[in-house]
């Protein structure tokens, strides 16, 4: 249990930016201001990158190139967000321009050019829905574990399991909370990869295992990729190497990519697949293999 405390608390307690990517526009002068204060005020903390006009900043945020970002102009500068893409990156951006601007006495403009849906304004249903997905890979990959049926009979229950459970999940989110906005059937095909990578992968470790290798995937999904994920905050708010760990587990693969579909039209989420497919592609192949022999 103190383990337990310590995989879900730690990630939150200590969570603080880490070169998470923004961009700044305007003037070449006003950029090199901006970035040198913004490295001084939290060293380390925004990876900057420089944009001509507000026009390319704003296609770089949709691209999901970046989280955010503020434009300089003559009249004050106005910070461009995406809180779809994480509302704590928004609402720290805002707040290090805010400052910034209180030394010239201006407040700076906001503009979200991809908010998070009026229903759930801070995220809390897209961050809480990855630990279900996790229960929804761990209890049937046991019952069909325990179950012992031919293997291909175990995946196509499984198989069919991921799919109810993805469109079920994908319905409470969308359709109940209103945290997400984009396509249902392909919000739906997210979680459905989602389960199935978890699912598929502990099915394989038991099949080659036996009940140890299932726990240890099992403990690995629940302790590293549930709270390592960064779906309630982001990625880049964990340190180095947890944020890579995370994003290269379902749990955080699924989240950015779900976050993806749901409001950049699918941006950005390529090496999400990716991760997806690779937990997938490798349960099935220790699935192929020959079963462990029972003591």
């Amino acid at each position: 249990m103190a383990l337990v405390l310590l995989a879900f608390g730690l990630p939150g307690v200590k969570a603080a930016p880490h070169d998470v990517p923004v961009g700044v526009a305007g003037p070449q002068a006003a950029v090199s201001q901006i970035t040198g204060t913004l490295d001084q005020a939290q060293p380390g903390a925004f990876e900057v990158e420089a944009y001509a006009d507000e026009a390319a900043l704003t296609a770089a945020i949709r691209d999901r190139e970046v989280y955010g970002g503020i434009v300089a102009s003559p009249s004050g500068p106005t910070v461009l967000t995406a809180s779809a893409a994480s509302p704590v990156v928004a609402q720290t951006l805002t707040a290090m321009a805010t400052g910034m601007a209180q030394q010239s006495g201006a407040r700076p403009a906001v503009r979200d050019v991809v908010p998070l849906p009026q229903e759930d304004p801070r995220g809390a249903g897209l961050g809480a829905s990855m630990l279900p997905l996790v229960i929804g890979a761990i209890a049937p990959a046991l019952v069909l574990a325990r179950f012992g049926a031919r293997r291909r009979v175990t995946l196509a229950a499984a198989s069919v399991y991921a799919v109810v459970a993805g469109l079920t999940f994908a319905a409470i989110v969308h359709f109940w909370f209103g945290s997400l906005n984009g396509s249902y059937l392909a919000e739906a095909a997210v979680m459905t990869a989602t389960i199935a990578a978890g699912l598929f992968a502990l099915l394989g470790l038991h099949r080659v295992l036996g009940m140890a290798g299932f726990g240890l995937g099992a403990a690995a999904l629940v302790l590293l990729g549930n709270p390592l994920s960064g779906a309630s905050s982001a990625p880049e708010f964990l340190a180095a190497p947890w944020q890579q760990i995370g994003q290269a587990m379902p749990p955080g693969a699924g989240s950015q990519v779900l976050r993806s579909v749901a409001f950049f039209d699918g941006a950005g989420a390529t090496q999400g697949w990716i991760v997806l497919a690779v937990w997938a592609l490798a349960g099935l192949a220790l699935l192929a293999l020959p079963a462990r022999k029972q003591s």
